[in-house]
């Protein structure tokens, strides 16, 4: 049974027109933790107490529909006072953790941000709710979270010329770090369609379904969300084939706990010379941290390298992993691996499922050797012609493996 201070709101992939999950809110006003402490005197730390019990038991109510992805609220000074009493959420399936805005005390830079990668260590995943406002894009930069989430007022904004030219500049942002962006309160088909063309991956509001009283996933593709993909999309499909799913190009990953030492990653990687990096997965095999060889091993073998983070958690060196889903075509992922960082621009792609578990990888020389050389049909033999001798069926064509980064560091 669902506790009854607790509503659900589904979210939407815009992508896909598939359901993504849904974010446990309060059910009334007075549920929510900031009017509950408003006026009561209580310390910081007293409300970030209360604000991590409240959390933990919203998840603990959605977990009656299991198989359904949860994002659930907290604010950025319970990530500071009380983050180990979320300890429980981690279940088969971490939430989403909304970071949202502190409640009575403020939350430095210095110190959110290693607070937060505490919490990705554990398992966490981590989205920034309030970007734009209470969030800006250097700090979007810095935490590169999972998901970037704007409020109504500015989704609402994101076409006009005021408060627009923040939200593109979230939007650019977070396109850089390879976070989606979502969109919440979404009141009407023209806003989605504009969402969606600036950029915005994510959705959820009245229009998509609202609040209900049960965490049960959609059925079936809302007709918003096939109107928004009929109309954005016939375009291209016509022009062009999109391409095969990604899913055909993955190859395994080599794989680690996330708590894994550093020593114990740079045993693997010499036992695995082939591979381009580690992806490190959570008790869900859920990618969380992407080491790649050059620079992990560049970290490892210099000065007092070896000395300073054998012993560490080897995630303590790595880089948030560049996800793909694996319905996702090949152009999608070709674009993909050109966004973000220079220095990433050879990193492999995590190619995931809707759940977000590790399927494999694939190389960005894969990728470009699918773009510039597609499969298609055989080439027809030409004929012989009269008293010319018949030529011999060419044999099998073996591929070579594709090529990793231009450099690598020997271990």
């Amino acid at each position: 049974m669902t506790d009854q201070r607790f509503a659900y709101e589904p979210v939407h992939d815009l992508r896909s027109g598939r359901f993504a999950g849904v974010e446990v809110v309060p059910r009334r006003p007075y549920d929510a933790v900031a009017v509950q402490a408003k006026d009561r005197g209580w310390s910081a730390r007293q409300v970030a107490e209360l604000d991590a019990g409240t959390a933990v038991s919203a998840v603990v109510s959605a977990r009656a529909a299991p198989g359904t992805a949860l994002q659930v609220d907290v604010a950025a000074d319970t990530v500071l006072y009380a983050r180990e009493r979320l300890r429980p959420m981690l279940g088969a399936v971490a939430p989403l953790l909304e970071v949202g805005p502190p409640i009575i005390a403020a939350a430095p830079v210095d110190h959110l941000v290693p607070a937060l990668a505490e919490l990705r260590r554990w398992g966490f995943r981590i989205a920034l709710d309030g970007a734009g406002r209470t969030f800006g894009p250097e700090l979007i930069a810095t935490v590169r979270p999972d998901v970037v989430k704007l409020e109504p007022d500015l989704a609402d904004g994101v076409l006009d010329a005021g408060s627009g030219a923040a939200v593109r500049a979230v939007l650019e942002v977070a396109r850089s770090v390879g976070a989606p962006v979502a969109a919440t309160g979404v009141r009407d088909p023209e806003r989605l369609a504009g969402l969606y063309a600036s950029g915005v991956a994510l959705a959820q509001g009245p229009l998509l379904g609202g609040t209900r009283s049960t965490p049960e996933p959609d059925p079936a593709t809302l007709p918003e969300l096939l109107t928004l993909l009929r109309s954005t999309r016939a375009a291209p499909v016509t022009a062009a084939p999109v391409g095969p799913p990604v899913r055909g190009l993955a190859a395994p990953a080599v794989t680690l706990a996330a708590d894994v030492t550093a020593d114990s990653a740079r045993e693997t990687m010499r036992e695995h010379p082939e591979a381009s990096g580690i992806v490190l997965v959570d008790a869900a095999h859920r990618p969380v941290g992407y080491l790649d060889r050059s620079r992990f091993l560049l970290a490892m073998t210099g000065r007092f390298g070896h000395a300073l983070w054998a012993n560490k958690p080897a995630n303590s060196l790595a880089d948030p992993p560049r996800t793909v889903d694996e319905r996702a075509p090949l152009p999608h992922a070709l674009e993909l691996s050109l966004a973000g960082e220079p220095a990433r621009a050879y990193d492999d792609l995590v190619v995931v499922t809707p759940d977000g578990v590790c399927r494999g990888v694939v190389t960005v020389a894969e990728l470009w050797r699918r773009t510039i050389r597609p499969a298609g049909p055989a080439t027809p033999r030409p004929q012989t012609g009269a008293g010319e001798a018949p030529r011999a069926a060419p044999g099998p064509v073996v591929e070579r493996p594709p090529m990793g980064p231009p450099s690598r560091t020997a271990v």
